[in-house]
């Protein structure tokens, strides 16, 4: 995609990858992706009139699924999630993505932007993964799981393109153009809004630890106990009955 991205991730990825937890974080919102977009794809082979382009959405919905299963075990092998929790998950999926009760990414965008989403997320995957790669993280057992995805993401992101091209060569080509650049352009505007999301977590954070580590210490080194302390309540040893005609 560029340069600066590939930089961005890089220097994202040498961090958020050796934080305690966040490996198990990463990878399960990997695998919640990867079934998220098993559903849309089998949403849009449902939903395409071609025999053709059906069946490559059908293989690429085989893959996600795949893929999911990949990132399951890596997070389950890190001791992040057991079995159970990860079904309830996987199964909480189909709302989350709109296919229950909601219409799917196919029907939302419509067939040339749904396939420009599709290119430029694959895309976007494969420099991500190829970072992690290249810079070996987090572990040799992820790097390992990710190079075995790598073949099928490259078949996800060309399928997409080629079909993209051939609506150029069939007059839409502007119709092509302008739902790449929506499509990045809105994929822009989420990753900005998350990571202003995980910022405003971080400051968060450090705002509530300032508030009890410099302004709540002095107030309780001012306050005092009164005098006497703390004394039990007293008892009244009367019978029950002759206590409550008293305060009666």
């Amino acid at each position: 995609m560029g340069r600066f991205r590939q930089t961005w991730i890089g220097l994202v990825s040498e961090v958020s990858w050796r934080l305690p937890g966040w490996p198990v974080k990463l990878l399960t919102a990997f695998g919640q992706a990867e079934r998220g977009s098993f559903y849309d794809m089998l949403a849009a082979a449902e939903a395409t009139d071609r025999p053709d382009l059906r069946r490559k959405y059908f293989e690429h919905a085989l893959d996600e699924s795949q893929h999911a299963i990949y990132f399951r075990d890596r997070v389950m092998a890190l001791g992040g999630i057991d079995r159970a929790r990860a079904a309830m998950e996987e199964a909480g999926a189909l709302t989350s993505r709109g296919i229950v009760g909601g219409e799917s990414l196919y029907e939302r965008l419509g067939e040339i932007d749904f396939l420009a989403f599709v290119h430029v997320a694959e895309a976007e995957a494969i420099e991500q993964f190829s970072v992690y790669c290249d810079r070996e993280l987090p572990d040799p057992e992820t790097i390992a799981m990710l190079q075995k995805i790598m073949p099928d993401e490259k078949f996800h992101t060309a399928y997409p393109l080629h079909e993209l091209e051939q609506r150029r060569k069939q007059g839409k080509g502007k119709q092509v153009d302008t739902a790449l650049r929506r499509v990045k352009w809105n994929r822009l505007k989420e990753g900005w809004l998350r990571f202003s999301r995980d910022v405003g977590h971080v400051m968060s954070s450090v705002w509530l630890f300032l508030l009890y580590a410099i302004l709540i210490p002095p107030f309780s080194l001012l306050g005092k106990v009164e005098r006497g302390g703390w004394q039990a309540p007293r008892r009244d040893r009367r019978p029950l009955a002759v206590a409550a005609r008293s305060q009666g």
